[in-house]
């Protein structure tokens, strides 16, 4: 109802296979649903070295602090981008990795609601859904719990993670103080799109008092991780790409105010800044949407 799992389709005027390909140069098994997974990572900045995965709490789990991070520069230099890039005739270089899929897609409020959702309870909730305790599931569902329990970092206003849409919703409009919002969401291709350079052909300010952007994470079902960051602008910006002409329309995030990011945040090596510097601003990967208050126009500072 809301489209946020199936945004608009982008439009391709030719394909030309081969040209694509020559472009990627990208590592080994680059086209896995766990490169999507990884994007929330990189946004989060949770891939810094001072802040490593949790170690699973069953010895018989694998460990995700060890998983191969070989693709995480390759992910975040097709991610990440200056704010005096949006504009009409400028280029960003972006890579939309394939889509990554809940196996039970998004789940009823009564049938989300009634599945144990903490750390804490992790046994009885493989136990019922039918997961090996030594699996990788397990291992990504731990993961998964263990930075939905963090606390809010520095700078956000809110966080929490959703379980289903009206969960989703409604922690929106707490986070925002409003029932006035409304979802935005890139218009991406599910099957993803290699890395090139795209043509910026149309910017459009998204309008709103402040934002809240939710982001998938690895679990069986739909799981969101929210947060409201202030100081934070959003677009959309309408993308034609400059070898397989590729067009697409993507919600550009720009956080203005990064006096409080970690100075290992991998998009400060990417962009070549540092905390407090210049806006740092990424594309909303397919699925993941940005919540918007309508109470009134966003300031322009």
């Amino acid at each position: 109802m809301w489209g946020l799992r199936s945004p608009s389709a982008p439009t391709t005027k030719h394909s030309n296979t081969a040209a694509e390909t020559s472009l990627v140069n990208k590592p080994k098994d680059d086209y896995t649903a766990a490169e999507a997974f990884s994007l929330t990572w990189l946004m989060w900045g949770l891939r810094s070295p001072s802040a490593p995965p949790k170690q699973p709490s069953s010895p018989s789990r694998p460990s995700r602090a060890g998983r191969d991070h070989s693709a995480d520069e390759y992910l975040a230099k097709g991610l990440f981008f200056h704010e005096d890039l949006v504009q009409v005739g400028k280029t960003l270089t972006l890579y939309f990795p394939v889509a990554a899929s809940a196996p039970l897609g998004l789940l009823p409020r009564r049938v989300a609601d009634a599945i144990p959702f903490s750390a804490s309870s992790l046994p009885a909730t493989l136990a019922r859904l039918g997961i090996a305790n030594d699996s990788a599931q397990a291992a990504a569902m731990e993961e998964t719990l263990y930075m939905c329990e963090l606390p809010q970092k520095a700078g956000e206003a809110a966080k929490f993670c959703a379980t289903s849409l009206e969960a989703l919703v409604e922690g929106s409009m707490a986070a925002l103080g409003t029932r006035r919002i409304r979802p935005v969401t890139s218009g991406l291709p599910r099957s993803g799109a290699p890395k090139q350079p795209y043509t910026v052909r149309a910017v459009h300010p998204v309008d709103g008092a402040s934002f809240v952007s939710c982001h998938d994470h690895d679990y069986p079902y739909t799981v969101y991780m929210c947060h409201n960051t202030p100081s934070t602008r959003a677009y959309m910006v309408e993308l034609e790409g400059a070898r397989s002409a590729l067009a697409v329309t993507v919600a550009a995030i720009c956080h203005a105010d990064t006096s409080s990011w970690n100075a290992e945040h991998v998009s400060f090596r990417i962009l070549g800044t540092k905390p407090g510097g210049a806006p740092v601003c990424h594309y909303l990967p397919y699925g993941h949407n940005l919540w918007v208050n309508m109470e009134a126009n966003r300031s322009s500072s």
